[in-house]
């Protein structure tokens, strides 16, 4: 058997060479794009559906694509909630020396201490022991303050990003053949 590469051939395959590079650099740029698309889907109905986690945490994720070129694309993931991670780990808070958490039922749900409109005092004397918060302008606890809280891990990402990447050459592949799933 023989193979023979003459000049006219050389250009006919460089020419072949150049279109599979540029159906290659597409076909990477759309699967790392999808990629990007379903981690950013996936993360955000899972924060949706970890608990009392409203618009803000969901909307606060952001997966995003660096790189100007196929040679050095990634894909990253920031949150605008500086503490978001503990919900992705799990782990212990410590206060300094509380942690001052809002009481059920009052008007200071949802609302950090040092947010509070009305302004706190605190009392030390409490039947129960436990150091409480109460407002200046209705005399009623409002707060109560505690050590340490455990955060379980409720966040799943960090899964949802290998679940995505394990599958990236099935991604890749598809859109290397034309896009058909």
């Amino acid at each position: 058997m023989k193979f023979v590469i003459s000049g006219d051939s050389v250009g006919h395959f460089k020419r072949n060479l150049a279109g599979l590079q540029d159906r290659f650099d597409a076909a990477l740029t759309a699967a790392v794009n999808m990629a990007a698309s379903m981690i950013q889907q996936l993360g955000e109905q899972d924060i949706a559906t970890s608990g009392r986690f409203g618009q803000a945490w969901t909307s606060g994720l952001h997966v995003d694509i660096e790189g100007g070129s196929t040679r050095n694309m990634r894909i990253s993931m920031t949150h605008d909630i500086p503490f978001a991670s503990i919900f992705e780990t799990g782990g212990v808070i410590h206060g300094n020396p509380f942690l001052w958490v809002p009481l059920s039922g009052t008007d200071a749900e949802g609302i950090r201490a040092r947010d509070y409109p009305a302004g706190l005092f605190s009392s030390k004397h409490t039947r129960s022991g436990v150091p409480l918060l109460f407002s200046l302008s209705d005399k009623q606890p409002k707060y109560f303050g505690i050590e340490s809280v455990t955060i379980p891990k409720l966040f799943h990402l960090n899964t949802i990003v290998r679940s995505v990447m394990s599958n990236f050459r099935a991604i890749f592949d598809s859109q290397f053949r034309g896009g058909a799933a």
